[in-house]
Parts: C-alpha cells; structure tokens; sequence
C-alpha cells in the first residue's frame, strides 16, 4: 500500500494545532474552546470520511476493472466442470478456463490493500 496515513501530515498538523490552540484557551474562554474543539472534531470526522471513501472507491477499482470472463456468446462462462446450463460437463464438452494467473493476484493485491485498510481503521 503506497499511502499509509489517513491524514497528509500538513493537515493532520494543522488540525492539532488547532485543537491544542483550544484547549489551552479554555482558562480565558471555556465556551469558545470547547465549540472550537467541536469544530476540528467535525472537520477531522469529515476528513477521515472523504479518505476512507477514496481509498475504497481506489480498492474496488483495482479489482472491479478486472475484466469479466465471457463466452463469445457473451455470457459468462459456467464453473469449471459443469456445462452450460449447469449440468456436468462430458467428454468433449467445453469446460470453463480457470482464472488467469494476473486476474487471481490482482485479487490477492486488492484483498491485501482491503485488509491493511481496514487494519488501520481498527487501530483508530
């Protein structure tokens, strides 16, 4: 996975100092510190929405793209070792292609990515 943080170091900066600007305000205004604080809070939650929702929309399109196996009638082929329509494939009866090499390890990549996703998510 290239990118590691949920928030770019910048912002993630920008809003501590922020929350720390606020709590340090409490003493001379508690009521504008703790709208401030509720304030980063509702930008960090919006943040972390917007990445999160990026990064899946990144996910599913590395293996969403993965083009589906077809018959050249169009249709996708049935599982290996049944004929079409469902029933066992005979001698002679074509039998469906597993899937390729490059179509099962960007599936693993992507079930990775999902996973060191989610990880991190967890560890919040």
């Amino acid at each position: 996975m290239a990118d590691t943080t949920l928030f770019p170091p910048e912002e993630r900066d920008k809003l501590t100092l922020r929350l720390q600007n606020a709590v340090n305000g409490f003493v001379d205004g508690p009521r504008g510190s703790v709208e401030e604080v509720d304030h980063v809070l509702e930008e960090a939650i919006a943040r972390l929405t917007d990445t999160l929702a990026e990064r899946r929309r990144v996910l599913r399109s590395t293996w969403q793209t993965t083009p589906a196996r077809t018959t050249p009638e169009g249709n996708t082929p049935p599982a290996a070792g049944m004929a079409p329509g469902g029933a066992l494939a005979t001698e002679g009866a074509p039998v469906a292609p597993e899937p390729s090499a490059t179509d099962t390890e960007q599936l693993r990549l992507a079930l990775r990515d999902y996973r060191e996703t989610a990880e991190r998510l967890l560890r919040l």
